[in-house]
């Protein structure tokens, strides 16, 4: 056996080996890019993700990578979903973004006390979820055995195919989760926006809604790695305090976006002439320095996200315990990872000529997609490099999530 598979067999429950490898589930994912190239036109007039490509994830079964093996999980963590999102998102910026999201919070689901879960797969083991974080306004209501929740929230990645929804409630100093069927939201269509069109992000509210106990996650759980997850699964991540590397949910898919605007690039370049020199593209220095920097910069970011997430294997299989020196490191890297991309993807636009500009054109499809994509405020770059830096000269954070 590999180290690879190795690694990957520990995490399955019980000691069980996974279905599938990492490295089989990442070739899967890089096997449909051609596709997703193709349809990510459709993805964007449709403003979701259309139902062939989920009928195609879900044969991929990229959505149970890292759900609890108890519920048909295939063994592996939220390290392979990253990976595999990388690649999805080469193809289409809105389909990688789902194939990071999905995954996501169906590992999410093992946060929740096992009755929750039970409610969750109780009809499939194929379920879909959405989240919602960005609270326009809300209001909780104690209840006998529960509260009651009136709300709106915006930005609810893939909502259109969630049975369920998993909303954040923030605080100044902490958040908590509240579990919602499909029957107790409405769909607000306000997802217009100049990119990421496809990933579907609208609002929902929520009108007077009973939430019994068992559908609430506390975020001092969450925020800690003591949620059900770490007693019921073997998973390192559930281990772990959630934001030491949930931002990679966001920064794996804009990598992958970034990465595709680089094949692209190098593809399209070969065959053109300059306009005013008549000599060959491909021959020119500036460009030739273009693509060298961007793709050196993408591969670099890559890199950094695949060696934070062994550390992050490594302190969950220790027991959790991340100092915080690291975690504001994790943070950082996050955000430079997206600043990054973000960066050598506009660096490609500006030098790929007029022909980019056009709607059909993908690669300013995936360039929408990426600035669109680094507007979370949870990847920003201003708020993790201040708290680095505050944290490496012993300043205390100036944020609880960390």
């Amino acid at each position: 056996m590999s180290t690879q598979s190795a690694r990957d067999s520990s995490i399955a429950k019980n000691g069980s080996e996974p279905k599938y490898s990492r490295r089989e589930m990442v070739e899967r994912a890089a096997a449909m890019v051609p596709m997703l190239r193709e349809r990510a036109a459709e993805c964007e007039k449709l403003r979701q993700v259309p139902k062939q490509t989920v009928a195609d994830f879900m044969a991929a079964e990229f959505h149970r990578i890292s759900q609890p093996v108890p519920y048909g999980g295939i063994g592996l963590d939220m390290d392979s979903v990253y990976e595999c999102a990388a690649q999805l998102g080469r193809g289409c910026g809105s389909s990688g973004w789902m194939g990071s999201f999905w995954p996501l919070h169906n590992w999410m689901m093992g946060l929740w006390p096992k009755q929750a879960q039970d409610e969750y797969w109780a009809d499939s083991l194929d379920v879909l979820s959405s989240t919602a974080s960005a609270t326009v306004n809300c209001r909780i209501e104690p209840a006998k055995g529960g509260v009651r929740l009136t709300g709106k929230w915006n930005f609810a990645s893939g909502i259109d195919h969630a049975a369920w929804v998993q909303l954040i409630i923030t605080g100044p100093d902490k958040a908590d989760m509240i579990l919602v069927p499909k029957k107790d939201f409405r769909i607000d269509d306000n997802w217009h926006v100049l990119g990421l069109c496809g990933s579907g992000s609208k609002g929902l509210s929520v009108d007077d809604v009973f939430i019994p106990e068992h559908r609430i996650c506390h975020g001092a759980q969450f925020m800690t790695g003591t949620t059900a997850g770490s007693e019921l699964y073997g998973s390192a991540f559930y281990k772990l305090p959630i934001f030491s590397f949930i931002g990679y949910s966001l920064a794996a898919p804009i990598i992958g976006m970034a990465q595709g605007v680089v094949d692209l690039f190098e593809q399209q370049m070969q065959g053109r002439r300059d306009g005013q020199t008549g000599v060959p593209v491909i021959e020119q220095p500036m460009m030739q320095v273009r693509l060298a920097e961007s793709s050196a910069e993408v591969d670099a970011v890559r890199l950094l996200m695949l060696r934070d997430l062994r550390h992050l294997r490594e302190y969950g299989e220790a027991g959790g315990q991340i100092p915080i020196a690291e975690r504001a490191r994790m943070r950082r890297d996050i955000s430079f990872a997206v600043r990054t991309s973000v960066r050598a993807a506009n660096r490609l636009f500006e030098g790929a000529g007029a022909h980019a500009i056009y709607q059909g054109s993908p690669i300013q499809r995936l360039v929408r997609d990426i600035n669109a994509a680094s507007h979370s405020l949870a990847i920003t770059w201003d708020v993790p490099a201040e708290n680095y830096g505050r944290v490496r000269w012993g300043l205390p954070p100036n944020t609880w999530q960390l």
